[in-house]
C-alpha cells in the first residue's frame, strides 16, 4: 500500500464538512399515562429522551477533526479509522484538517461545537502532550476540556542522517556534536512539533549542542536532510520512508525502548550509543469532556472494535504504524504521564518555550 493511496477518500468518509442542522431526537409518545398518578407520568415523560437518545446516536454524520494537514500521519490515521467507524455506526464519518499552532486550533474547534457525540478530536502526541507546555497562553486549559476516547495507533521515532554528513551511528552524532558545538543542523517540522522537541531532548539527554532549524512540515525536513541541507531529522518511518528507500538518506536508529517491530533490523538509539533514551508517538480520539457517557462508550466501544478488526490492523501496518492498544482509562493515563514527561523537557530547552 502507498501511502498516497491511504489519503484517497475511502467509502463512508467525506472530505469535507457541510454545517448539518443540528435536531433532537423525538421524544416519541407515551401510551397510558392518564392511568397513572401525574408525578410518575412527569418522570417517566422525563426519562424517554434519555432512552431515545442511547437508542438511535448516532443518527447523522460524525465529524472527526484533524489537528495536522491532510497525508500527515494523524490524517492517515483519521481515514484507516474512519472507514470502519462509519461501518459500524451505520453513519457518514466526516474528516476535516484544521491545522495551525501544533493542532490548538482544531482543539478550539472541536470545543466550540456542541458536545453531543458528532464532533470529535484526533490529534497527535505533540498536541496533546507538548502544545500545553509550549504555547500555553494559547492551548489555555484545553487539555482538561477533553477525555481520551481511544488510542488510534502508536508509533516510534526514525533518526535519519544525510548521506552528505558522513554519519553512520548515533555515537557518531554524539561525538561529531561534541567535538563542533552547533555544527550539526538537525531539521523539524515546525516548532514545537514532535521531531522539534524529539531533537531538543536528544540534545539534553546527550548533552550536545546541536544547531535545529524549522521547515514547512515533516516533507520539507526530510528532503532538506536528503539534500544536505540538514544534518539529521527525528520522524515517523512514513514521514522518512521516501528518501530513505531512495537512497537520499540512511535511517541509522529507532527511538523506541525495544527494536520496532517493523524495522527490526535498525537499532534503537539506546542501544546504539544513548542509553536511556526512549522517545514514542501515537495518535488518537478525543471527545470533549462533557460528552454524555452513554455516547462516550459507544464511540469508545467502536474504536476498539476497529483496532481489532485484522483488515485495519494490516493497513495500519502497511502504512508503518502499530495499532494503538490503550483504551480510554489507559490512554487517559498514558496522556497525562506523558505530558508531564514532555513539560520537563519543554522547561528545560529555551527554545521550545515559546510563549514564556
Amino acid at each position: 500500500m502507498q501511502l498516497k493511496d491511504i489519503g484517497r477518500i475511502t467509502p463512508g468518509i467525506l472530505q469535507s464538512t457541510p454545517r448539518h442542522r443540528r435536531a433532537t431526537n423525538p421524544p416519541g409518545e407515551f401510551m397510558g399515562s392518564r392511568s397513572l398518578p401525574p408525578a410518575w407520568g412527569l418522570l417517566l415523560l422525563s426519562a424517554l429522551p434519555c432512552a431515545a437518545s442511547a437508542q438511535t446516536y448516532p443518527d447523522r454524520p460524525i465529524r472527526l477533526v484533524v489537528a495536522t494537514p491532510p497525508g500527515s500521519t494523524p490524517d492517515i490515521g483519521a481515514r484507516l479509522l474512519g472507514h470502519f467507524l462509519a461501518e459500524d455506526l451505520k453513519q457518514p464519518v466526516v474528516v476535516e484538517n484544521k491545522p495551525g499552532v501544533n493542532g490548538i486550533l482544531a482543539a478550539r474547534e472541536v470545543l466550540k461545537a456542541q458536545a453531543d457525540g458528532y464532533t470529535f478530536l484526533i490529534a497527535p502526541q505533540s498536541t496533546m502532550s507538548v502544545s500545553p507546555h509550549v504555547y500555553p497562553r494559547q492551548a489555555g486549559a484545553f487539555p482538561t476540556s477533553f477525555v481520551a476516547v481511544g488510542q488510534i495507533y502508536r508509533t516510534d521515532f526514525s533518526l535519519i542522517v544525510s548521506n552528505a554528513s558522513g554519519l553512520r551511528s548515533v555515537s557518531d552524532v554524539i561525538a561529531a556534536a561534541r567535538k563542533a558545538p552547533g555544527k550539526l543542523t538537525a531539521a523539524y517540522a515546525a516548532p514545537g512539533s514532535a521531531s522539534h522537541v524529539s531533537a531538543e531532548r536528544f540534545k539534553q539527554a546527550a548533552g550536545v549542542d546541536i544547531y535545529t532549524v524549522s521547515f514547512n512540515g515533516s516533507p520539507a525536513a526530510a528532503l532538506a536532510v536528503a539534500s544536505g541541507d540538514a544534518d539529521m531529522l527525528f520522524e515517523t518511518i512514513p514521514s522518512t520512508e521516501s528518501v530513505v528507500a531512495t537512497g537520499r538518506a540512511r535511517r541509522i536508529a529507532m527511538t523506541g525502548p525495544a527494536r520496532f517491530e517493523l524495522a527490526p533490523n535498525v537499532p534503537t538509539v539506546a542501544e546504539s550509543g544513548l542509553p536511556g533514551f526512549v522517545v514514542t508517538t501515537w495518535a488518537g480520539l478525543f471527545a470533549a469532556r462533557d460528552l454524555p457517557a452513554d455516547r462516550l462508550d459507544r464511540i469508545a466501544a467502536a474504536v476498539a472494535k476497529a483496532l481489532k478488526n485484522p483488515e485495519l490492523v494490516r493497513k495500519i501496518a502497511a502504512a508503518g504504524f502499530l495499532p494503538g492498544e490503550a483504551l480510554p482509562v489507559e490512554f487517559q493515563k498514558l496522556w497525562m504521564a506523558e505530558s508531564a514527561m514532555w513539560k520537563k523537557t519543554v522547561d528545560h530547552a529555551p527554545a521550545l518555550q515559546l510563549e514564556r
